[in-house]
């Protein structure tokens, strides 16, 4: 241990004293080693963010969603739009792992007006359990009661954004709107949630109750999906597959057919998300490695240089009985060191960075551990494996031949 740090003492001395090699060998590595930081805390970050979003949203592991429609490929609709019945929401609910089915009518954007001011927003007639299970406050008045879906009521509850592009000047609450053509007045407005990662306003919207959608706005007993809400989180798997099961029995698939509706699971979010931003950082990390390889060659051919001229010393050091293992260990420890160096300093420099890109361009950021020890891993790699060459170059120098 003592052997080890005289030489990474005696390294550091020699590094100070060529101080100007040092840092053009550092420089490439630096930028790597950023370039690899920045990518690895932006990625983390997207994955921190949407776990947040799930849970602000009431997606958490208790639950997951059924939508009408086959949706693949980030759940992008295709085939049919088949919807969800009364017989399927009930059959479900009947399942033992099952606590409650919350339903959903998402009716396409419609224009909404208050007196001379409108806005074009999304509306959907929803259960008077919706708020709850997905965790969302209410910031004025109240949410829907069972009194407003049993009696059909013309009730609406804003989103943030919603209010306030309506009623900039006041309290919407008492207040009457106008969805379409069809009065309905404002008993609620929802706390704001804020902007989703895919840029989505989630306060953008107005609830109303599910049988007065049905009634007055779709004119049809439907809905486009459900929250699942379970009693044992253990069984998300088993649950999803019975539920799977009813609905295709339900409605008549074949078992060429593929399903009509999609099942969303907080699982299969966080996989989605992971697969594109894996795709991402491998293709970026593919262009670090590259700066990190030329850093690697950069390194060699200057540690080459400075073997040449040190030549001299080389030789006095065997003369006075160092053998070829001690110079070859010896030029080794400077390359390692200048890797590390140069890596620490990166993973400062990528910390700022990411930092600073993820303020100006409002992008969430977050310390990823696999990065920072993958970034250490490489420039400690690239200082061993590129400084071989020139110890070995050092070590097989014949004292005589340097000494004269």
């Amino acid at each position: 241990m003592n052997r080890l740090w005289r030489m990474a003492v005696q390294a550091l001395r020699s590094l100070w004293a060529e101080r100007g090699y040092a840092a053009l060998m550092m420089i490439g590595l630096v930028i790597g080693i950023s370039s690899v930081t920045v990518i690895y805390e932006m990625g983390e970050g997207v994955r921190s963010q949407v776990v947040s979003m799930m849970s602000s949203m009431g997606f958490g592991a208790d639950a997951f969603f059924v939508a009408s429609g086959n949706r693949r490929a980030g759940f992008r609709r295709g085939g049919a739009a088949r919807v969800l019945t009364d017989k399927d929401l009930s059959e479900i609910s009947r399942l033992v792992n099952v606590d409650l089915v919350v339903p959903q009518l998402s009716i396409s954007r419609d224009r909404v007006s208050a007196g001379a001011r409108h806005t074009i927003t999304g509306i959907s007639g929803v259960d008077i359990h919706y708020a709850a299970s997905r965790r969302w406050d209410i910031a004025q008045g109240r949410f829907l009661v069972e009194a407003d879906n049993r009696d059909k009521r013309r009730v609406a509850v804003l989103g943030a954004s919603t209010a306030q592009e309506l009623f900039p000047e006041g309290s919407p609450l008492g207040r009457p709107i106008r969805i379409g053509t069809s009065p309905f007045l404002v008993v609620g407005v929802l706390a704001a949630k804020g902007f989703a990662p895919s840029g989505h306003d989630r306060d953008d919207r107005v609830l109303v109750p599910l049988s007065t959608a049905q009634r007055r706005l779709s004119k049809e007993d439907k809905f486009t999906a459900a929250r699942v809400n379970l009693v044992d989180t253990g069984q998300v798997s088993e649950t999803v597959e019975e539920v799977r099961e009813i609905l295709r029995a339900n409605h008549r698939l074949g078992p060429e057919v593929p399903d009509d509706f999609t099942i969303v699971t907080p699982d299969s979010i966080l996989q989605m998300v992971t697969r594109q931003s894996q795709a991402m950082v491998a293709m970026l990390t593919f262009i670090a490695t590259v700066s990190l390889f030329v850093s690697g060659i950069v390194i060699m051919n200057i540690m080459l240089v400075a073997v040449s001229e040190r030549a001299h010393e080389i030789g006095v050091r065997r003369a006075v009985g160092a053998t070829r293992r001690d110079v070859m260990a010896q030029i080794l420890m400077e390359s390692l060191l200048v890797a590390v160096l140069g890596g620490l300093c990166g993973l400062g420099l990528g910390m700022l960075l990411s930092r600073g890109i993820g303020a100006g361009l409002g992008l969430p950021v977050a310390f990823s551990l696999p990065g920072f020890g993958l970034s250490f891993l490489f420039s400690a790699g690239v200082g061993l494996v590129f400084g071989v060459f020139p110890a070995r170059r050092a070590a097989n120098l014949e004292p005589v031949e340097c000494l004269r």
